[in-house]
């Protein structure tokens, strides 16, 4: 049944604002450069919103009307419109931001609007933006996998309901990709899915963005660093049992998880069980993310699913190696045996031997760290991926295509 009701939804969803993208002129179209974006989207920390958001801001296009759940952090010409709860109460959550969304069209007449994910924020952008006659732009931060199958392995709950791949839901999603003035993706897997699928509108490859000027700790005291929403999305379960493998040639290995989530207690369950909760430290959500980053030594993801991790580009910025996933467009950084190393998602043998090998050679480590470091630096950098935006949105809004960034 949930999987019926949640095909129903999304079906007349898409639909829907396919047809308010094909038939809409534009209520409040105007010549007129106004100079803002409206931009809705989720939030979950303060390092995701400044990887995004502050590049946005420091584009230099105008102010950045943002719509989300609360206020994180105070940037010049960025305005919050947060939606009060007894909207949510009446709305929900994604209903309430999709009305405050709409409202700000009057508020704060916007050239362009953003949204990240295709549900439920890219279609609010694109439903609103065309009913005011803005160009909208679709970040897939989730990569391809936001479409595959309708979108069923995002961390969505009505896509998750989906329980399957439905063909139909996702004959839809491309359809509904297809109506954005500008897409926005994370790395080389994407942008082919993208074009493979007939987008043919302007794209462009934009990783989030990374403070690469912050102090670097030389002395690394933490062996093993993970850091993400405990959830079954980055399988930090899996991570569990990877740590227990190490443990078994190195005793004192240390690992260190730093987020909140869903599944922390049943994690720390887990960590007894497999006798290594002396070998492993929880510390919840916390605010020095940087400087826990620059003590570590790798940096491990076992995630299922990813688009290009901001927390493992802030890692590789402190000289910390990444061991991820092969999974998204971590490959796109994690580069084997030049900045670090991409493992299979089920290969826990895999992650193992990789952690015990780099912890034995300080060398060969120190030689990946270097060149992580260094890719981050010239990709990544904040000041980069602001002029980039910069490039992207006049593009946009002058009707010339914007450049594919390499």
């Amino acid at each position: 049944m949930n999987r019926l009701l949640a095909t129903i939804f999304l079906s007349i969803t898409f639909s829907f604002s396919i047809l308010i993208s094909v038939l809409t002129k534009g209520w409040l179209k105007s010549e007129t450069r106004r100079g803002r974006i409206i931009v809705n989207g989720t939030f979950h920390n303060p390092n995701w919103f400044h990887a995004h958001i502050t590049p946005l801001v420091n584009s230099g296009y105008g102010d950045v009307i943002l719509v989300c759940d609360a206020p994180i952090a105070k940037l010049p010409n960025l305005i919050y419109e947060c939606p009060p709860n007894w909207a949510n109460k009446i709305f929900s959550r994604a209903g309430a931001k999709f009305v405050w969304t709409f409202i700000q069209g009057f508020k704060h007449p916007a050239d362009i609007y953003i949204g990240y994910h295709i549900f439920p924020s890219a279609v609010t952008a694109l439903v609103c933006g065309r009913l005011f006659g803005a160009k909208v732009v679709y970040q897939l931060t989730a990569g391809e996998l936001e479409l595959q199958g309708g979108g069923w392995k995002v961390e969505n709950k009505v896509m998750v309901a989906l329980s399957r791949p439905s063909i139909l839901v996702q004959t839809l999603a491309h359809a509904l990709m297809r109506q954005y003035d500008q897409a926005i993706v994370r790395g080389s897997n994407a942008k082919n899915y993208v074009l493979q699928h007939k987008f043919r509108n302007a794209l462009a490859v934009v990783t989030g963005s990374v403070e690469t000027k912050l102090p670097i700790i030389d002395s690394k005291d933490i062996d093993l660093i993970f850091v993400g929403r405990l959830s079954e999305y980055k399988r930090p379960d899996r991570l569990l049992e990877v740590v227990a493998g190490v443990v078994r040639s190195i005793s004192d290995f240390n690992a260190t998880l730093v987020g909140e989530g869903p599944d922390r207690e049943a994690l720390e369950n887990q960590a007894r069980d497999l006798g290594i909760e002396k070998n492993v430290t929880f510390l919840g959500q916390r605010d020095d993310v940087p400087t826990l980053l620059s003590r570590a030594k790798l940096f491990v993801l076992t995630s299922r699913w990813e688009g290009v991790s901001i927390a493992m580009l802030e890692s590789m910025a402190m000289k910390t190696v990444p061991i991820v996933s092969n999974v998204g467009d971590l490959r796109d950084f994690a580069i084997n045996g030049e900045t670090g190393y991409t493992i299979d998602q089920e290969d826990k043998e895999g992650f193992i031997n990789a952690i015990v090998k780099l912890l034995s050679d300080e060398k060969h480590r120190a030689y990946l760290a270097t060149n992580a470091r260094q890719l981050v630096v010239d990709k990544c950098d904040r000041d980069i991926i602001s002029e980039r935006w910069s490039d992207i949105l006049n593009n946009l809004i002058n009707c010339r295509e914007s450049p594919k960034i390499k």
